[in-house]
């Protein structure tokens, strides 16, 4: 898939997810079922749960997932998938949840995206400099390894 395509997918389930408020949740689905149909592990369902992603209702020991949890999720999959943070996906979701037809989503995502990018580009000039500062060390050892060889002869 596109990143095009990703962010367009991304904006359209931000969307359904505003609109899902007032949608009859008669059906529920188990954890099971739900890892089964968005593919997605019941320990990573789990720890959305933890996260404030979503709020299954509970049944005894059992959680029974809504359509809103489950616009929730696969959102929250669509943004992992372009490595976004738990904690930004969590406030994307509520406020997707808690928002309206005044909100462009488009614009909102085009924030968080941004926000995102300006980070990855961080942590990139990190490893890169942490891989300059490995190479050069591993350029003097061996440097002083083929020394110590020469000298020996």
């Amino acid at each position: 898939m596109t990143v095009t395509m990703a962010t367009t997918k991304i904006a359209n389930l931000l969307n359904e997810l505003s609109q899902v408020n007032g949608v009859s949740s008669k059906s529920l689905m188990t954890i099971g079922e739900v890892s089964k149909n968005l593919d997605m592990t019941p320990r990573t369902i789990r720890f959305y749960e933890q996260s404030g992603i979503v709020t299954p209702h509970r049944s005894g020991r059992f959680r029974l997932f809504s359509y809103k949890d489950i616009c929730s999720l696969r959102l929250s999959k669509q943004l992992r998938s372009l490595g976004m943070e738990v904690k930004d996906i969590a406030s994307l979701v509520q406020t997707a949840s808690a928002g309206g037809l005044d909100i462009d989503y488009n614009d909102l995502l085009l924030k968080t995206l941004s926000s995102r990018l300006e980070s990855l580009g961080s942590e990139l000039r990190a490893a890169e400099d942490r891989f300059s500062s490995c190479q050069q060390a591993l350029n003097e050892l061996t440097g002083k390894i083929s020394a110590d060889k020469r000298a020996r002869k």
